[in-house]
């Protein structure tokens, strides 16, 4: 995995364009399976000084997953995107 001190650009065609392995290990970001069962839990990013980890629930569909996985990290790497869906909130919060 590499380090935020690497930075990789990420822009709006290659967030939506490199496959999801590529795309997480370009920006050095590990999947992290949550216990979190709320239905409402579509998934979080932990930004360290390690890199990214991406903690998504258990039981969402593919493309469910792979649309947020891209959308969180679009939002933490600062890529131009579209309003999430209506409905759809994303939260930031200091840990």
């Amino acid at each position: 995995m590499s380090s935020l001190a690497e930075p990789y650009v990420i822009t709006p065609e290659n967030l939506f364009a490199l496959p999801l392995d590529g795309l997480l290990a370009a920006v050095g970001a590990l999947l992290v399976e949550s216990s979190i069962a709320d239905e409402d839990f579509f998934g979080a990013v932990y930004v360290s000084p390690a890199g990214l980890s991406l903690h998504l629930p258990q039981g969402r569909s593919v493309a469910e997953r792979e649309a947020i996985i891209r959308l969180l990290l679009g939002r933490v790497l600062g890529v131009s995107l579209a309003p999430p869906p209506a409905g759809l909130v994303i939260e930031e919060t200091a840990v």
